[in-house]
This record gives structure tokens, sequence and C-alpha cells, in this order.
């Protein structure tokens, strides 16, 4: 059921995203190559708590291209605790708001799961940042990795920028 739902609300935000995009390209209104290094909760797919840590960040590195590594646990080191490492690399869409705050991105990568035995797959995200001030990023995700088990995480977190 939880499942379901974080999949109903990551297709959600996906068919926002491509639904407010601009039809045609045109310039940029406002700067996608600020980079963030931040924290934040994790939720589903993370064994038995369903909740925890995360960490995000994001590193431009070309026009409209950035590595946003992160990843999520349940800090229960244990054998049944699980550790989720995530490096999708991104493109980054043209703001959807006047003001350039809110930045949607989606892409792909490779994701290493650390519950019982690792395993590496590959991985996909979408997400928004939303700059709230020129030295602080609210970031919100959706992952669908598919190392071991296939599980959908949500994040949200805050960054800072440099």
């Amino acid at each position: 059921m939880k499942a379901r739902l974080i999949t109903a609300i990551s297709l959600g935000l996906a068919a926002a995203a491509m639904a407010v995009m601009p039809a045609a390209v045109k310039a940029q209104e406002a700067p996608t190559d600020y980079n963030y290094v931040g924290i934040g909760v994790g939720a589903g797919g993370l064994g038995g708590s369903n909740v925890g840590l995360s960490i995000n960040s994001k590193f431009t590195v070309a026009d409209q291209v950035s590595v946003r590594p992160g990843a999520v646990s349940n800090l229960n080191f244990s054998n049944s605790g699980q550790t989720l490492v995530m490096l999708p690399v991104t493109y980054d869409f043209n703001p959807i708001t006047n003001n350039g705050r809110i930045l949607p991105y989606a892409g792909a990568g490779l994701a290493l799961e650390t519950q019982g035995s690792t395993s590496v797959g590959p991985m996909a995200t979408a997400g928004v940042d939303y700059r709230i001030t020129d030295n602080f990023t609210a970031n919100g995700a959706v992952n669908l990795t598919v190392a071991g088990d296939t599980r959908v995480t949500g994040t949200v977190g805050i960054g800072y920028n440099f």
C-alpha cells in the first residue's frame, strides 16, 4: 500500500513537472549552475522503519546537467538495516516560476543497496529544487531503484549552496 502511494506520488510529480515545462526552448531565466550539500528525511522502502536520514547534494557538471549523489539510511547498521547510496546524473529543466526559484529535474544512474549483502543496480529519479535564498535550497525527490529489490523512496531536505 505504501509503495503504491509513493509510486502514485512520484508519477504525479513527474507528470506535473512535464506539464508545466515550456514547449519551446528558451534562454535560461535563472541559473541552474548552483551546487549544494544537505540533509533531510527519506521515506519508503527502507526495511522495517520506512523513515530514515537522507543526505542530498547537487554538483553542476555542464549546462543543465548535474550529478546528485545521495544516500538514505534507516540508521540500523546491523545485517537487517539498509543504506541506499544513489549516484544519478540529471537534466536540470528551466525554472517553472517567473522568479526562477522552482527548478525541476529528472535523471538516471546507479544505486548501491546494503541490506544483508551489497547489490548494485540502475535507478531513476525526479524532483524539484526550491531556491529559498542564495544560501539555501529545499529539495524533494522520488527515486526508483532496482538494486537487490525494486524500491521507491522519497526524500525531502534542505541544502547549503556554495
